[in-house]
């Protein structure tokens, strides 16, 4: 049998760009202006959160009230067979009082109503599955937290579907992305009275981006299909070329560190060919015991905070490494006592090397097929926040510890 020559790459490049009615009205359709695509928010978790965390907020500036949050709950509850809510508790309930909070225990949307004694959790997957037993720990957390409320558990996801083998379903509600988008149109039409017309558009751009990017059936979705079936060879040698997000997250990263304040941060080059970035605090060079760890870092540093890119993980740790039992024994304490985010219950020992003091993850979520532009708002968001208000917390404990520890 004759082999047939490789296609030519630029032929099959060119096959997909000319004349090409199919990628003509898909480029027309994504020019539409939409203000959440403008802010790159198509399938942005925590950006989708946040939006549907403003119109939960009885208190937000959409002057709904609880309008929306009765709406969702209400609709949500109806076909649910698990719920320990009826729509109708939720109907004559005062919700006013609902406090929403954003990313409590790594959980994404909490509802809380302390006067209807009721809360809600909510957690929301745009593309992924829950992983590590998310949904059981969550549950186990708000059930520990508010034993005496009224608990409904909530599993947003486009479809509306649990996927194959989904653990702790049986306590949780599914609810599908394009309901929130109907509710949103049925909002609207009942209150455009009353709402004004910016927050109208506001949660209308926002139900045609979901109409738009998350249900299979819209009219992208099929053209993307009919697209990729004509021109396979081509767009998978585009998809075989594009940027990986692993490599382009650390670079993002070592950027951020490179950019912050000398006198805040110095970089560690103790692992520059793996996927951990390190980097330390100036001033604790300055104390002798902190460069006495022999065979970890070629600083010889014995604390160092790091950066960690392990798809599907993103997180930040603060890394105790080998040395004097007493100076790690003394640093251990001192971030317990200064009441740190994330600190660990494990304590060193000389059987435990390498203790990760603290724990942050920015993502749980980093997918071969994102880009840097999906996760870089929320990568530097955390780094601001952390260089403003964690980092001096960690320092002045460090220090503290060095201090008790020459002393």
């Amino acid at each position: 049998m004759m082999n047939m020559p490789a296609p030519d790459p630029q032929k099959l490049l060119e096959q997909l760009v000319v004349n090409n009615a199919d990628l003509e009205r898909l480029e027309s359709l994504l020019n539409q202006f939409n203000i959440f695509e403008a802010v790159g928010m198509v399938r942005q978790e925590i950006r989708h959160s946040r939006f549907l965390s403003f119109l939960l907020n009885p208190n937000a500036p959409h002057h709904l009230r609880d309008i929306f949050l009765k709406a969702f709950l209400k609709q949500l509850l109806l076909g649910a067979n698990n719920a320990t809510v009826s729509p109708i508790d939720i109907d004559i309930a005062d919700l006013t009082d609902t406090e929403v909070r954003r990313e409590w225990k790594n959980i994404d949307i909490l509802l809380v109503s302390p006067g209807s004694q009721i809360v809600c959790a909510i957690e929301n997957k745009v593309d992924s599955g829950e992983h590590s037993n998310q949904l059981q720990r969550y549950r186990q957390i708000v059930q520990q937290e508010f034993p005496n409320y009224r608990q409904i558990f909530v599993f947003l996801t486009p479809q509306g579907i649990f996927p194959d083998g989904e653990a702790d379903q049986e306590h949780w509600c599914v609810y599908s992305y394009r309901k929130v988008a109907d509710l949103i149109g049925e909002v609207c039409d009942r209150h455009r009275a009353t709402l004004q017309p910016e927050v109208c558009t506001l949660m209308q751009h926002y139900s045609t981006l979901i109409n738009r990017h998350l249900m299979e059936d819209s009219e992208i979705a099929k053209l993307c299909r009919d697209i990729y079936l004509k021109h396979q060879a081509a767009i998978d040698l585009i998809y075989e070329h594009r940027p990986a997000l692993d490599i382009e997250a650390y670079k993002l990263v070592k950027k951020l560190v490179n950019e912050a304040s000398p006198d805040q941060i110095v970089f560690d080059d103790s692992w520059t060919a793996r996927k951990i970035l390190s980097f330390s605090v100036p001033r604790w060079d300055d104390f002798p015991a902190y460069t006495s760890c022999q065979g970890w870092t070629k600083s010889q540093r014995i604390l160092l905070l790091q950066f960690h890119v392990e798809p599907p993980i993103l997180k930040l740790i603060l890394c105790l490494g080998p040395g004097d039992p007493n100076i790690r024994q003394s640093i251990y304490l001192s971030i317990k006592d200064h009441n740190i985010l994330g600190f660990t219950t494990q304590q060193p020992s000389p059987e435990v090397k390498w203790l990760a003091l603290v724990e942050r993850i920015i993502s749980e979520d980093l997918r071969p097929e994102m880009f840097i532009s999906d996760i870089e708002d929320d990568v530097r968001q955390f780094w601001q926040q952390f260089l403003t208000n964690e980092l001096p917390r960690i320092d002045e404990a460090i220090v503290q510890a060095f201090g008790t520890a020459q002393g």
